[in-house]
Formats: structure tokens, sequence, C-alpha cells
């Protein structure tokens, strides 16, 4: 006889979330539903006439882990909407500072699913894991810290570009500490692809949570309006999206689709679209293209380092008009967007929000489906949503 399985909440991500499973007598998912909890918070709409400014700020709050990417795709969106340019030095350093939030947060995303890979007894490679985790993830907020001018809220990212440059001593220092972090990656990368090779081979699932929808993706480090009809972008209410009245009552989450359907967003939606990452395998793989994208993201983060201009301009004032505008931003999770509409008098008009992990909510279930509700949570978890 079919089943229900409830896992609430489910465990060891950054977000709330719950995952309800229809399952048959062998055991394996007929029709999962991943549910996100959180609760109303209403960032959209307390932005609505105030100064612009305040928009980055206000939305660094949004996430725990994501303060970088909001604020950055929240100057973007505004700058996008007045038509102000920011000068190349602010660009890299935003990009550089949005890394480090990356460098960070990737790491932190291999300690939750770390335990879904290494086995109790293997006391030393825990230790070992956990030792490359921590100091990697100490990089990426020195990154944040040094750069952004605070490890948590990053004050220098304002409309406009970056409020101050770095110095030459900084530069150095930053330096020192991403050559550390590229060895630490790359011996992450190799425990964690041996981790997952095991993993699939002893569960005999080689394509654990695959499935055969899309994916977006607008750069591989930063972000792109124009990679992305946006255009062909809906977001439609729960009570639309699922057949399950009592399933859509419980989110107020909008879903949002692209061409009409689900797509995956995150590393290996980035690494498929823009690099020669494998497409069609399972869930896992994602899992590997994060630890990949670690490499990616410090390799880019030492170019920028060499290119950048420590004397050189990292601000304009900005020059408010009437005007409408996207900013996108890479998130380590997704793909993050935010609209604005500003008025002449500097303040904004109407605001949106697409978050990056709100992507990945239907796709997770879909990679659910057709699999042992006993892997459930390790599928979802890939996503770190």
């Amino acid at each position: 006889m079919a089943k229900t399985i409830n896992i609430t909440p489910t465990t060891r991500h950054e977000g709330h979330a719950k995952l309800i499973l229809e399952v048959e007598d062998n055991e394996v998912v007929n029709k999962a539903y991943y549910i996100n909890t959180t609760p109303v918070r209403g960032f959209e709409t307390m932005l609505v006439g105030r100064p612009a400014e305040f928009a980055p700020i206000a939305v660094m709050r949004i996430c725990g882990i994501c303060q970088t990417t909001h604020g950055t795709a929240s100057c973007a969106a505004i700058e996008d909407a007045i038509g102000c340019e920011i000068p190349k030095d602010g660009r890299l350093l935003r990009e550089l500072v949005a890394l480090g939030n990356r460098m960070h947060s990737h790491p932190l995303h291999h300690l939750l699913t770390a335990d879904d890979f290494i086995k109790p007894e293997e006391k030393d490679l825990r230790v070992e894991a956990i030792k490359l985790i921590q100091r990697m993830r100490k990089t990426g907020q020195l990154v944040v810290d040094i750069v952004g001018g605070e490890g948590i809220h990053p004050p220098n990212i304002v409309i406009g570009g970056m409020r101050t440059n770095i110095s030459e001593r900084a530069k150095a220092k930053l330096y020192y500490a991403l050559k550390q972090y590229e060895k630490d990656a790359y011996n992450m990368y190799e425990i964690y692809t041996g981790l997952i090779e095991r993993y699939l081979e002893e569960i005999g699932i080689p394509d654990l949570g695959s499935h055969t929808y899309p994916y977006i993706a607008s750069h591989t480090t930063f972000g792109d309006k124009e990679a992305i009809k946006w255009d062909r972008v809906v977001e439609i209410p729960p009570q639309r999206y699922y057949e399950n009245r009592e399933v859509a009552e419980s989110t107020s989450v909008m879903i949002p689709l692209y061409e009409g359907v689900p797509v995956e967003g995150g590393p290996r939606a980035r690494m498929a679209k823009f690099g020669n990452f494998k497409i069609g395998g399972g869930a896992m793989d994602i899992n590997i293209a994060r630890a990949k994208e670690n490499l990616g993201a410090v390799y880019r983060a030492m170019e920028i380092l060499d290119e950048l201009n420590i004397n050189g301009k990292s601000k304009v004032t900005p020059e408010y008009k009437d005007g409408s505008g996207i900013g996108v931003h890479e998130a380590p999770r997704a793909t993050n967007a935010h609209f604005a509409e500003v008025g002449k008098d500097g303040k904004i008009k109407s605001y949106k929000i697409i978050a990056a992990s709100t992507w990945n909510f239907p796709i997770v279930e879909k990679a659910i489906e057709g699999y042992p509700h006993q892997h459930a949570e390790v599928i979802m978890r890939a996503y770190d949503i």
C-alpha cells in the first residue's frame, strides 16, 4: 500500500523546508513535494518609498549566508535602472568580494553534506576534511572582510561601485591566503570526488537524483543579465503550481519557471552552460561541481588581484532618474535576480527579487521522484538550499 512520508524539517542545509513524499510499495518515491517554509518577511514591500541607497543594505539581511550576493544584485539593479556605469576597478572589487562569499559558502555546504558520505568509523578522514573546510571558509571570509569592509554585511558594496579600494598590503595578504586556498580546494576536490564515487558504487544507483530539466545560469563567477531572456521568466503562486491544495497552502514562496518549466541553477548549471561539465548525470554531480567551483573561484580571484589597480577609481556618484533595471549575480546556490524601479527623486518605486534558492525547489522534487525514499534528503542536500 502506498504511504506518505513527512520529513519536517529537512536538515543540514541553510534554509527552512520540509519534504512530503508519496512512496509506493517498492519504497520508490512516486511524488515529492519540497516545500519552503520560510515565513513572509516583506523585504520587497518595505523598500517601496525608501531611498535607493537603503535597498542593498536591507536585502543583505535576507540571508545569513548570501549577504554579498544580494547586495551585489541590488546595486546592479538600481545602477541598471538609472544608467550608472561603475568604474572598472569598482567592478573588479565587487566581483572579488562576491567570490569571497562563494569561497566561504561552498565549503560550508561541504561540511553540511559530509556526513552523507564519510562513514562513522573514518574519524581521521573526518578531521582532515573539517580542517580543510574551516581553513577555506576562513579565507573566503577574509576576502569579504578586507574587500567588503566587514565579513557579515559588507558596507563597501554601494550604488555606484565600491566605497573604497584596497591597499597594497591588503592585496599581498589576500594573494598569500588565496595561494593556500588553492591547495586546500584541490585537496577538497580530490576527497569529495572519491567519497561521491564510493557512495554511488555502494548504493548501486549511479544516476541517483537525475532529471531531464534544463539549466539556468548567467555567468561563471559574477553575473550577466543579458545571458537570460527575462521575458521568458515567470513566477507563479504555489496554488497554481501544486495540484495538492494542502501542500500549496503550506508555503507562500513563488515558483519561478523559465520558458514554462522548472530549471536547475547553481554549480552544475554554471559549469554545464559555460564549461565542459557533463550533463545528464545524477544529483551527486552537483557536489562535485561545487568542489570544482572552489578552484574556479580562487583562480578568478587571483586574476582580479593581478588586474586590479589599487589606485584606480572604485566608485562614481549616482545621478537618479526614472527607470527600471535588472541586477543579476550568480550566488553560490543559483542565479540571484533583483528588479528595481527607481524615481528621479532617488526613491524605490517597486522592487522584486527572485532569490537563488527558489529556482531549485521544484527541481529537487523532480530529482527525488523515481528513487528510493531513503536517499531523498541526500538528493535534496546536493542542491544547497
